[in-house]
C-alpha cells in the first residue's frame, strides 16, 4: 500500500493507493484550522483504520516536495522519513506543481497550463506544462514570477490553476483575458491522490527511490535564512 502525503500548502490531505492494482483506495483532508504537524499523523492513522490497515501495511510512501509552505514541506518530508526509515521503504518525492498538473490531466483537461502556488510578495511559484490525455510534460523548469508578468509566458490559450490563481484571481483574469482558461474550484487544491498517481507511475516504471533522494523544492530560501549575514 502506498501512503501519500500532501501538506506543502494550506490545503492538505493524505491518501492511500494499492500498489498491486493501482486502485485509489481513499483520501481524507486535514483540518485547515490546525497545523499539519498536529493533524498529519492522526489523519493517516484514521485513514488506515478506516480500511482495516495499519502502518505495517504501508510498503511505499509518496510526499509533495513543494514549492509551498516551508513549514508544511518540512513536516511532510519528516513524516515520510519517519514512515519509511524503519523498514527502508521506497519514498517518492513529487513536485506540488506536478500534482496540480495531474489534477488537470485526471480531470480530462488537455493543452497548455500554468500551475500557480502563492509565493507571497505579489509573486507565484509557476509550473508550465503541456497536458495530454495519458501524461503531461513540463515545458520549463519551475520558477518564481510577479503576477503581472504571467501573460508573457502563455503562447496560446492556457489553463490556469492553483492557489496562486485563487489569491490573485481578479488581477489574473484581467491580465490574461481570453488567453486564460478557467477551471472549477476543485482543481485548484493540491491533492494527495494526485501525488499518489504520479508516484504509482514511477513505481510501475521500476523506480524505487531511497530516502537519500528526498530533497525539498523550495525555489526561494526560507525567510529565516535570508536574514543571515
Amino acid at each position: 500500500m502506498l501512503a501519500s502525503i500532501e501538506v506543502s500548502t494550506r490545503i492538505s490531505s493524505v491518501a492511500l493507493l494499492d500498489l498491486k492494482t493501482g486502485r485509489e483506495v481513499a483520501q481524507v483532508p486535514l483540518a485547515t484550522n490546525l497545523e499539519s504537524s498536529a493533524t498529519l499523523l492522526p489523519a493517516l492513522q484514521t485513514l488506515l483504520a478506516s480500511q482495516d490497515l495499519t502502518a505495517k501495511d504501508i510498503t511505499a510512501v509518496a510526499v509533495a516536495l513543494g514549492p509551498g509552505s516551508f513549514t508544511g514541506i518540512r513536516v511532510g518530508i519528516a513524516t515520510a522519513e519517519g514512515l519509511a526509515m524503519p523498514s527502508h521503504l521506497p519514498v517518492f518525492g513529487i513536485s506540488t506543481l506536478d500534482g496540480l498538473a495531474e489534477n488537470l490531466r485526471s480531470g480530462g483537461l488537455q493543452g497548455e497550463a500554468l500551475c500557480l502556488i502563492d509565493a507571497q510578495r505579489g509573486e507565484c511559484f509557476v509550473g508550465r506544462y503541456l497536458i495530454e490525455e495519458e501524461i503531461f510534460r513540463e515545458t520549463a523548469p519551475p520558477f518564481i514570477l510577479k503576477v503581472e508578468r504571467l501573460s508573457d509566458f502563455i503562447a496560446n490559450k492556457a489553463w490556469v490553476v492553483g492557489a496562486g490563481f485563487l489569491k490573485y484571481e481578479k488581477e489574473i483574469k484581467t491580465l490574461l483575458g481570453d488567453k486564460g482558461k478557467w477551471v472549477d474550484e476543485i482543481f485548484h487544491d493540491p491533492q494527495a491522490m494526485s501525488i499518489a498517481r504520479l508516484a504509482y507511475r514511477q513505481w510501475n516504471s521500476g523506480l524505487r527511490p531511497s530516502l537519500d533522494t528526498l530533497k525539498p523544492l523550495y525555489l526561494r530560501v526560507p525567510s529565516v535564512d535570508e536574514k543571515k549575514p
